[in-house]
């Protein structure tokens, strides 16, 4: 999974947001919430870990880490609700995208 130092420094970021990402994400229970929104923040501060960077954010990632949170929520609510699925390409990247019931809806909503 990730290394413990991520996990720890993810979750204090993740405290920081929790109560307005509940705020949009009402329907949701805190626990859904926090397992979706968290892989955002892990996502993002891996790389700082590797690169043996201080996991620390710095005031313009505060934006960046929050949309990255709702992102991850919205993904996961739209695959729950089999509209989206992902899978992995050849470079090991995940990759989103409408199932057959997502693509009737965006005709439903000639999005």
């Amino acid at each position: 999974m990730y290394p413990e130092p991520v996990i720890k420094v993810s979750e204090e970021i993740y405290e920081c947001f929790e109560e307005d990402l509940l705020k949009v994400f009402n329907e949701r229970t805190p626990e859904w919430c926090k397992l979706n929104g968290i892989e955002g923040i892990y996502r993002f501060m891996l790389p700082k870990f590797l690169n043996s960077e201080e996991l620390l954010i710095k005031e313009n990632e505060v934006g960046i880490l929050f949309a990255k949170c709702l992102a991850e929520l919205g993904v996961a609510s739209l695959k729950e609700k089999g509209l989206v699925d992902i899978i992995e390409n050849e470079d090991g990247e995940e990759v989103i995208f409408l199932t057959g019931k997502g693509k009737e809806v965006t005709k439903k909503l000639k999005i």
